[in-house]
């Protein structure tokens, strides 16, 4: 009976809250799947669950400005910000990325989101 006990309380101990994802805007695919990937580890490392009922953790991704490169090699820069939040917990996370169209340097900006940052640390803490 008390190793039940001892159970029962580690068990309430565990228990994190949960979020679920939800993406605001116009996303390209594959960096819409690098961000997920960024927050769920963002998440994960501070004890939070992922669940299909669990708070809504939106994530967006704002444009700021847009420039192509001219010459024979065109490319694409882009300078924003990702903003997540989840209820009155928001943070915004500055990015640049260069690639072969707007798709390619929105992917390689989100890749700048370095779950283990302190700033990714500093955001996982408020939502405690």
């Amino acid at each position: 009976m008390l190793a039940g006990a001892l159970l029962l309380l580690s068990f309430i101990g565990l228990q994190a809250q949960s979020f679920k994802f939800v993406l605001k805007g116009d996303w390209p695919e594959a960096a819409a799947d690098v961000a997920v990937q960024r927050f769920t580890q963002m998440l994960q490392g501070g004890g939070f669950t992922l669940a299909d009922d669990g708070t809504p953790f939106e994530i967006s991704f704002v444009k700021s400005s847009s420039m192509e490169t001219s010459g024979s090699m065109s490319q694409t820069a882009i300078n924003g910000f990702v903003e997540a939040s989840a209820g009155s917990v928001k943070e915004s996370f500055p990015v640049k990325g260069v690639g072969n169209g707007e798709a390619d340097a929105i992917l390689r900006a989100v890749k700048q989101i370095l779950p283990r940052s302190k700033a990714a640390q500093a955001f996982v803490e408020k939502l405690r």
